[in-house]
């Protein structure tokens, strides 16, 4: 939804994770490294790296991820 956020504590965990913006756009934070992805946009990242997910736009965002080995 709209304004959706993982939270203002970055997540850390053993593993790896990855995924892909269906549609809409999120705010992904890895680190100190914040990109905007878009609907086509991918992500990759060591998930030991503290890294946040936001909806910064007014429209629904659909995102597929997932991490190794499982975390939630």
């Amino acid at each position: 939804e709209p304004g959706a956020d993982t939270g203002e504590t970055m997540l850390a965990h053993h593993g790896s994770e990855g995924g892909i913006v269906i549609a809409g756009e999120i705010e992904l934070t890895v680190g100190r490294q914040r990109r905007v992805l878009k609907a086509g946009d991918s992500y990759l990242f060591a998930s030991h790296q503290p890294h946040r997910f936001r909806n910064i736009s007014d429209r629904e965002a659909v995102v597929v991820s997932a991490c190794t080995p499982p975390y939630l």
